[in-house]
């Protein structure tokens, strides 16, 4: 299995080498074809339409709140039975690595697993107390959500986004002859490596 998959990297190199190969020269000889190509192919697509809905504030808490018996106690067994679930299924390093045969190249899989039951644990044990309030006591957890209730909006953290840059594009078309040259010895020394 692994050597189907360094062979589709070499393939994906080697393709990779020859578009750079084409792409150098073209820098090299012809570099007003390649800001033409550059110029029909830059196209913006701004993710705002798709982002808005996420600067709208939607209040859930009425609805936890006018159900919170039933929500809490679904929430409470869902918990417990996902806590033990995560603890008796999903393995640790050391179980993982006996029930490979101690293959030392399992070991990432067995630390990410490790990792993985981990976070699942506490995130777990940190929603139980949420749910035991939510069923036996909501007026203290109307308190504690009133400091939570905080908006964030993603409008600034997505800015950067919204604007195209086009500097490193000129920038090559600009020393053309020096990417162009780049690129062919790149492109060379990758097709001599996998082909040659």
């Amino acid at each position: 299995m692994n050597e189907m998959y360094l062979e589709i990297m070499q393939l994906l190199l080697v393709v990779g080498a020859f578009i750079a190969l084409f792409m150098g020269f073209l820098l090299f000889f012809k570099p007003e074809m390649v800001e033409g190509l550059n110029k029909s192919g830059n196209k913006w697509y701004s993710a705002r339409k798709s982002t808005k809905p996420l600067d709208i504030v939607r209040d859930t808490n009425a609805f936890y709140f006018n159900n919170n018996k039933l929500i809490g106690t679904i929430m409470l067994v869902a918990s417990i039975l996902a806590f033990y679930l995560i603890y008796s299924r999903i393995p640790t390093t050391q179980e993982y690595m006996v029930n490979s045969g101690n293959n030392a190249s399992e070991l990432g899989v067995g630390i990410l697993l490790e990792s993985l039951r981990l976070i699942l644990l506490i995130t777990v044990i940190l929603g139980l107390p949420v749910w035991a309030l939510l069923v036996f006591n909501p007026e203290k957890l109307k308190l504690v959500n009133t400091y939570l209730d905080k908006w964030i909006s993603t409008r600034l953290l997505l800015l950067p986004l919204e604007q195209m840059n086009t500097g490193f594009d000129g920038l090559v078309v600009r020393n053309n002859r020096l990417f162009g040259a780049f690129f062919i010895l790149g492109a060379g020394f990758i097709i001599f490596k996998f082909l040659g």
